[in-house]
């Protein structure tokens, strides 16, 4: 009388390595990462991982480090933005304009 198994099952005293765990997607951690640093990259960045992730068969994780980098980039480059704008407007205000000749 012969034991058998059942499919996806292993025979007694056998030791099967469970499946790797999904890895994080790279894209998405270097968007999430640069949108501190250099915000319209991390927008870039984390548009091109977020993209990668809809794709279909893709198994990485890493969607909300993606949508992260994609709210921070998009504040932060708004942010830097209104900030050129205000600078340059100051600037222009006390130096009288530009003057060429």
């Amino acid at each position: 009388m012969s034991q058998t198994t059942a499919p996806g099952e292993s025979a007694p005293g056998t030791f099967v390595a469970p499946p790797p765990p999904p890895k994080t997607n790279t894209l998405a951690l270097v968007g999430f990462i640069s949108s501190f640093i250099i915000p319209l990259a991390g927008l870039i960045v984390g548009i091109l991982a977020m993209r990668e992730l809809r794709a279909p068969g893709c198994r990485d994780t890493g969607r909300g480090l993606a949508r992260w980098a994609m709210i921070i980039g998009a504040i932060g480059t708004a942010g830097q933005a209104i900030f050129f704008i205000i600078w340059l407007t100051l600037f222009f205000q006390i130096t009288g304009g530009v003057r060429i000749g």
